[in-house]
């Protein structure tokens, strides 16, 4: 209609809401237009426009990301992307990426046709602070399609993604384990990337479920296809027989694998190395400061020391609620030193003798992220070093603080425990450092070989990312143990192949099938008379075969005493499983029993 009722003013109101594509918020147009409300009113009486409210709802504010598009692909990501593509309907796919091939530029482009046909995907990851940096390329490709959801979220931003999802538009949703439950109304794609990461697992409160088999079900009831993506597929994935196997075997740009140099600790002491790096690692990091490079340590657990012991009688200090050592935790310069257990997290403050015998002579023992980095700062004052565990990352937002800062350019070095494996994708580093892989691998559980390569494969993944090439070293008491071999050679086969054989034959996952009870009371005679009732019944039973009752590896923990019972059974003779209501009225009301099918850890 022709504006003739209007004023100059009014007409260039109506023509910035025009090219504005015909709504926007008030604010910004009273903003863009330095008008007041009082002159919106008088075009609102001459019908030229309508103000209505509109709900806001509340999403996790990620940084303003630079809009960014698809990138060419190597033939292998093609072929992996043009397969996927072309599927229709339930398929699961394992896409088997080396470390730094191009996965999540896989997954991009693999999502992008889906939201045009107006389905929406669903990206599971192992823990979401380790992922902002996912979370920034999905967000700079697919601006606002893009949510976050997981525990940390407040209530209320919690709440409103979900009501966003119910809405039905296209859009993409990132979450760890518990997002698998998101109800997405018109499902295109699940992916679970680093699929063989033990975090999908939930271990307590029940439902003990696996989010990737839930991922399975529910991809087979959307009828859509399942990727699960990793560099080091957990074995489960690796022998799944219905599955199409995608292969990603080289990095992108043809750039290197890093070379994995193993450092035989043993040799080190003798030849009078007292410290806790290597001279090749020394060497290596004193290159870093000169060079203005960056580097990631490794080190398998937080704190500064695993344990305190004495000298004169061997008395280790421990936690008088749980049946482990405590570690010493350095709070700061001249402050009283703190012994923490990392269980219940009962802390004391560090005896100036020994409880038994006396002694002063008390030592700390072992090395976590703390002493390390106090390590550092005292042989190699010139590095600036940013600590990444759980200990410096309690805070909303500080994973991303931190690796901002390390991205920047602000530390030659990342120090930091499992955190750093997962997924990090920085350029920059050329230097990657594991201060003592055995740790890793002398833990009593079925899966320690497995967990060990995985771990060690990944951190050493985080090398060479970018244009200049990487190095790993290796420092280790135990250079000759096959998966140290393994991952020096970067060889997921002959790995998978050695592992496989070694469960077959003590049908272990994934040939056999186990199933834990789990039982816990604050009465230590009541839980192991309880435990041997339960197995003592199940003993009359047919088709599995029982391991234990047994105390748990750590027996106490925060004054509840615990004990286990493992059902082994094949996997597919689905066995005439126990009576479980029955088994649960053998537990007195004080034992509390949770029973765990395919259980990650067993410790």
């Amino acid at each position: 209609n022709n504006h003739d009722d209007l004023t100059a003013r009014q007409k260039e109101i109506v023509e910035v809401l025009r090219r504005q594509g015909g709504e926007i918020w008030q604010s910004e147009l009273l903003q863009l237009c330095s008008t007041s409300t009082s002159t919106l009113k008088a075009l609102v009486d001459k019908g030229y426009i309508v103000i209505e409210d509109r709900e806001i709802l509340r999403r996790e504010q990620g940084p303003t990301v630079a809009a960014d598009w698809a990138k060419s692909l190597t033939p292998a990501q093609n072929n992996a992307l043009e397969t996927i593509n072309s599927l229709t309907g339930f398929a699961q796919v394992l896409l088997h990426g080396v470390t730094g091939s191009g996965k999540t530029e896989v997954y991009l482009q693999a999502i992008s046709p889906l939201l045009a046909q107006g389905k929406s995907a669903l990206v599971l990851v192992p823990e979401i602070g380790l992922t902002p940096q996912l979370t920034d390329r999905f967000r700079a490709r697919f601006g606002h399609k893009v949510h976050v959801y997981h525990s940390a979220l407040s209530d209320g931003e919690r709440y409103d993604t979900w009501r966003q999802m119910l809405t039905g538009e296209p859009q993409i949703i990132i979450g760890t384990r518990s997002a698998i439950f998101a109800p997405l109304p018109n499902l295109g794609l699940i992916i679970l990337d680093e699929e063989h990461d033990s975090s999908f697992k939930q271990d307590s409160p029940i439902p003990t479920y696996h989010a990737r088999t839930i991922a399975q079900w529910r991809a087979e009831l959307a009828h859509c296809p399942l990727i699960l993506g990793s560099a080091t597929p957990s074995l489960e994935s690796w022998v799944s027989g219905n599955q199409l196997y995608l292969s990603l075997p080289e990095r992108i740009n043809s750039r290197p694998l890093p070379p994995v140099e193993i450092v035989d600790m043993r040799q080190e002491l003798k030849e009078g190395n007292r410290s806790i790096f290597s001279r090749k690692l020394q060497n290596a990091l004193q290159q870093l400061a000169e060079r203005q490079q960056q580097g990631i340590l490794f080190i398998h657990r937080r704190g500064h020391s695993t344990f305190v012991s004495c000298r004169s009688c061997g008395y280790v200090l421990e936690c008088p609620h749980c049946d482990v050592s405590l570690a010493y935790h350095h709070v700061e310069e001249g402050a009283p030193e703190l012994l923490r257990c990392h269980y219940c997290n009962y802390g004391r403050l560090h005896p100036p003798h020994c409880p038994e015998c006396s002694s002063p002579y008390l030592k700390f023992f072992g090395s976590g992220t703390q002493r390390v980095a106090q390590e550092l700062t005292k042989q190699f004052p010139n590095l600036k070093i940013i600590r990444f565990d759980s200990d410096t990352t309690t805070t909303k937002g500080s994973h991303r603080k931190l690796l901002t800062q390390f991205a920047n350019g602000e530390a030659h070095l990342l120090v930091g425990t499992q955190m750093l494996t997962k997924g990090l994708d920085l350029p920059q580093v050329t230097l990657v450092g594991v201060v003592a892989a055995d740790g890793l691998l002398h833990l009593s559980d079925y899966r320690a070989n497995e967990r060990t390569f995985q771990t060690l494969t990944q951190v050493a993944g985080r090398a060479g990312r970018g244009d200049d090439p990487g190095r790993v070293i290796v420092q280790t008491y135990t250079p000759e143990h096959p998966i140290i071999e393994a991952v020096q050679k970067h060889d997921y086969q002959s790995f998978a192949d050695a592992e496989l054989a070694q469960r077959q034959t003590l049908n272990y996952p994934p040939y056999g099938r186990l199933i834990l009870l789990r039982l816990s009371s604050l009465d230590p005679i009541q839980v192991q008379n309880t435990a041997q009732i339960i197995a003592t019944f199940l003993n009359n039973k047919e088709g599995f075969e029982i391991l234990g009752p047994a105390p748990a590896s750590i027996l106490r923990v925060a004054n509840r005493y615990r004990w286990q019972i493992l059902l082994k059974f094949d996997p597919d003779a689905l066995p005439n499983l126990p009576d479980w209501p029955e088994v649960r009225s053998l537990s007195p009301v004080s034992v509390s029993l949770t029973i765990d099918v395919d259980p990650i850890n067993i410790m």
